[in-house]
């Protein structure tokens, strides 16, 4: 029969083992939260880089839509947004642009959110960009944003075709005798104090050849 001090031994050494293993834990959580601090410094930088390219875009394309848009920026530690809401009788739109790492921090994702109500036309609601935090892929984000872009302009025309051209001011091509919306002119040319507008740069030259304007 063994003593209490055999049993006693057998306790401590159950509470070591214990402890040993928590001490492992928490020395790797502790090494887990500094790689992932690290990784987030790495993610910083890239989130600023991208914030650098693709702020002059969202810009202009906000400033080409005019009155019709009011924009919401948003940031927090990780995550940055822009939610873009379109003033339109047809249809409640939001356009949501963000950026923010993948769950282990190894790639950047730039996601495109298109919200429309009520939902009569076909359109992407949702779209994504990544690129790995370690080697991010600039240019191919640049092109992705754009034709994400040039895409929504192409929608938001097609939603709205019938207005663009009920509002729009009509000219006629002074050599096809065309009328058509100003916005769709292929060529303009002033003379005389006035300004012309043509289908196309064949009716302009011709014009041009007709009035002896040189270099039109």
């Amino acid at each position: 029969m063994s003593d209490v001090n055999d049993l006693l031994s057998r306790i401590d050494g159950a509470l070591t083992t214990v402890k040993e293993k928590a001490q492992k834990i928490q020395q790797q959580e502790l090494q887990n939260y500094l790689e992932r601090e690290k990784l987030l410094e790495q993610y910083l930088v890239v989130q600023a880089k991208i914030a650098e390219v693709t702020k002059p875009r969202l810009e202009a394309f906000i400033k080409r839509c005019g009155e019709r848009v009011s924009v919401t920026p948003s940031k927090t530690e990780t995550r940055r947004s822009a939610r873009l809401e379109f003033r339109s009788p047809k249809a409640y739109i939001t356009l949501s642009f963000s950026v923010a790492p993948d769950r282990d921090i190894k790639n950047v994702v730039v996601e495109y959110d298109l919200k429309i109500v009520p939902v009569l036309w076909k359109f992407d609601s949702h779209a994504e960009f990544s690129t790995p935090i370690s080697n991010p892929d600039y240019a191919a984000l640049t092109k992705w944003l754009d034709d994400r872009i040039v895409g929504f302009v192409e929608l938001y025309i097609h939603i709205h075709e019938g207005e663009l051209y009920d509002k729009a001011q009509y000219v006629e091509d002074p050599i096809a005798k065309v009328k058509f919306p100003k916005f769709a002119a292929g060529g303009t040319l002033d003379h005389g104090g006035q300004t012309y507008f043509f289908i196309d740069d064949t009716t302009k030259a011709e014009f041009a050849k007709q009035k002896g304007i040189a270099n039109a």
